[in-house]
């Protein structure tokens, strides 16, 4: 198992003590070490000092050969202090404000968030095993390299994003070019059908979920507001279906029994799909209608279409009543 060096020189396993951070603690942490200087503990300054005194008369009475490995061991001493603060500012500029992670970095780091926390602000120092150079997170030893590799796997989807910003563009575009008397209904099943297999399949169900995908929209929380305003049957969700994943059943939805609601939709990741594709397409629809010309919403006013607008911003299909906007 690997170790580190305590600030008595013994080795001894590291504590992982367990800490709870907002995003604004996160980020501060983070940013505040991008730009501090360099610095290292005073307890393990006065180890290294003391390790470095016994070392003289072995130095001064040693062969050549002894002294090549002391002079090996200062090197490698100095190697190994420079790269644990490298280190940390290397995980700060991958988790500052406005890094890639997103603006929700404790839930998208999940049960990582401590492990994080705890090396950026020196509670765990870096162990090494062989010469590979890590730290004992909470599941267990993991180099410098995988966890970067961790962090870089729970950043925003950008491809995705990129793709569906360019599928918005593309909807938008259609509708403004409808001309009145022309067919101007969003194509609900293509639509459908792209989202679900160029979006949700191939993404990052994680990222779509919880990050900004399109706008400063989030799925996660508009689904808890949809379901703590009781509109849930906008995300697809039957009355049924709801109050089967609620915990206390004979009351009321409570702000609790939301969070163990989403909870259950979250950990899920078939039911996850259905929704995040819904929510998607319902994004989608939204845009199209937005920007149909005012003739042409006059035209389907005329003809009675009929247009919902739900407390979350995302209005329900299949049935489109465009009449707000023909004024």
């Amino acid at each position: 198992m690997p170790l580190i060096l305590g600030s008595e020189g013994q080795e001894q396993n590291m504590p992982l003590p367990e800490s709870e951070i907002s995003n604004d603690e996160f980020f501060s942490l983070m940013d505040t070490e991008m730009n501090k200087e360099p610095s290292f503990p005073e307890e393990q300054m006065t180890a290294l000092r003391k390790k470095f005194e016994g070392m003289k008369l072995d130095y001064a009475n040693g062969s050549k050969e002894d002294q090549a490995l002391l002079e090996a061991d200062v090197v490698q001493t100095g190697d190994r202090l420079s790269k644990a603060e490298q280190f940390k500012v290397s995980l700060a500029g991958m988790l500052m404000t406005g890094s890639e992670i997103g603006h929700n970095p404790t839930e998208k780091l999940a049960e990582y968030t401590s492990d994080i926390v705890n090396i950026v602000n020196g509670n765990n120092e870096v162990t090494y095993d062989g010469n590979i150079p890590g730290y004992e997170l909470h599941d267990g030893w993991t180099s410098m390299d995988d966890i970067e590799k961790l962090i870089q796997s729970r950043y925003i989807d950008n491809e995705s994003k990129s793709l569906f910003n360019l599928m918005i563009t593309d909807q938008q575009k259609l509708a403004a070019d409808i001309q009145p008397g022309e067919n101007a209904h969003f194509n609900a099943q293509k639509v459908h059908a792209d989202v679900r297999s160029k979006i949700v399949e191939t993404g990052d169900v994680r990222s779509l979920a919880v990050d900004r995908i399109f706008g400063n929209r989030v799925f996660k929380d508009d689904l808890m507001s949809s379901i703590e305003s009781g509109t849930y049957a906008d995300f697809g969700l039957s009355e049924e279906q709801v109050m089967s994943m609620d915990p206390t059943p004979e009351n009321s939805i409570t702000p609790e029994d939301t969070t163990v609601i989403v909870s259950s939709i979250m950990q899920d990741e078939n039911m996850l799909k259905e929704y995040l594709t819904d929510y998607y397409v319902k994004a989608l629809e939204q845009n199209f209608y937005d920007n149909l010309r005012q003739d042409t919403r006059e035209t389907m006013r005329a003809s009675k279409h009929s247009f919902e607008q739900p407390p979350t911003g995302l209005r329900s299909r299949p049935d489109v009543d465009i009449t707000e906007f023909a004024k």
